[in-house]
């Protein structure tokens, strides 16, 4: 259907023809159809009945368009699964955007201060906030004249996302001093992959597997090689998945000829990811914990089976399942689990998560002297 009004009335043709009556009680309603009952409809035809009576009875107005959203995610979530959900026109941009690894607004990290204030805590490289003057520590006070005070982070990020070439207004508190920034809005890449040269070690860290990630990564490997270095630290720790390519595609430049992974579906039908024969074969350790999920465990896991390097931190998070993403018309979409994967050596750690080879417990992520599973990891390279 074209959108969810056109959604709407066809629920609502599907009732033609069906006698209806009702009787009121007190707090309660008995509805009866001449030629339908409850028991012998289709799902389509109650959904119908349903959307039919709501609005025709209910006593306020209310979003017809809220209302099939809510029937969609409804029917995505009875199967009880969290990671199979209705997505709206609004969440696939974003969901699309996110696994793309872009993003179209002006390209600024937000956080909340002590205060409450909605406050700029990174500009992004070559961004349209970078060009027109915006700075970390900038307090947003308001966007296109309305005032954002009391707008959590999500709702603020929000408002400043919108098509390419098109403009916003945002007023900042700068050292107590108001100012408004006009900012035209483009299409931002994101950066989830950071590296640099820590002595002899190169160190990687992955914060997303997103479509932009892979080649993120081997730019990263290209750099630290060049800058002549004996092993690398591939940092996975909170890391919480994302495309499966993009994992196998870096798999692919860190493991010799092999199978990376193997996914199979309801049908038992599988599929592999394999890796030929060549990739970058400096000694490799790899930081894990319980964050690291999904397409982190997949990479950890082909690497351990395949005795690639040496794992270290604490137990993942255990999401072994893979998700398929369906598109409508109308811009909604579905994310539906399809299949199950499973490490070389066919363990499908869904609920189980991968054990380090080597378990070191740390609050402190930073890759820094204070960061002990980063340390072990140096350590264990000995080189």
């Amino acid at each position: 259907m074209a959108d969810k009004q056109s959604a709407i009335r066809f629920l609502k043709g599907a009732l033609c023809g069906a006698a209806l009556c009702c009787a009121v009680f007190c707090g309660r309603a008995a509805l009866f159809t001449e030629e339908k009952t409850p028991e012998n409809m289709t799902v389509g035809e109650k959904a119908a009945l349903i959307a039919s009576m709501l609005e025709s009875n209910y006593i306020e107005d209310f979003d017809e368009n809220g209302l099939a959203d809510k029937m969609y995610s409804g029917m995505a979530d009875s199967v009880g699964d969290p990671y199979t959900v209705y997505l709206s026109a609004e969440e696939m941009t974003a969901f699309m955007d996110e696994a793309g690894g872009t993003v179209t607004g002006i390209g600024i990290v937000m956080s909340k201060d002590e205060n409450g204030n909605c406050v700029v805590s990174d500009i992004i490289n070559g961004s349209p906030a970078e060009s027109s003057g915006l700075k970390a520590g900038d307090i947003i006070t308001s966007i296109d004249g309305e005032s954002v005070v009391g707008l959590s982070v999500p709702e603020v990020s929000a408002l400043t996302k919108g098509k390419s070439d098109t403009y916003i207004r945002i007023g900042i508190l700068r050292d107590s001093e108001p100012l408004v920034f006009d900012i035209k809005r483009s299409t931002v890449e994101l950066n989830y992959v950071e590296h640099r040269k820590d002595g002899n070690i190169g160190y990687i860290k992955i914060t997303e597997f997103t479509k932009n990630a892979a080649g993120q990564f081997k730019n990263a490997v290209k750099e630290l090689t060049a800058q002549g270095i004996d092993g690398i630290v591939l940092d996975l720790r909170d890391n919480p998945g994302g495309i499966i390519d993009s994992a196998a595609e870096i798999g692919d430049l860190l493991l010799p000829e092999c199978v990376i992974t193997y996914t199979v579906d309801k049908n038992g039908g599988r599929t592999d990811f394999t890796s030929d024969s060549e990739y970058c074969s400096l000694p490799l350790a790899v930081l894990v914990n319980g964050g690291s999920a999904s397409a982190s465990e997949l990479l950890a896991g082909a690497i351990q089976d395949n005795g690639r390097g040496i794992i270290i931190g604490e137990q993942t998070y255990g999401k072994g399942i893979v998700q398929g993403l369906y598109g409508f018309n109308d811009g909604s979409g579905l994310k539906i689990t399809i299949q199950r994967y499973f490490t070389p050596n066919g363990v499908c750690i869904h609920g189980e998560g991968i054990t380090p080879d080597i378990v070191v417990h740390t609050d402190v992520k930073d890759a820094s002297g204070d960061d002990t599973q980063y340390e072990k990891a140096v350590e264990t390279l000995g080189v």
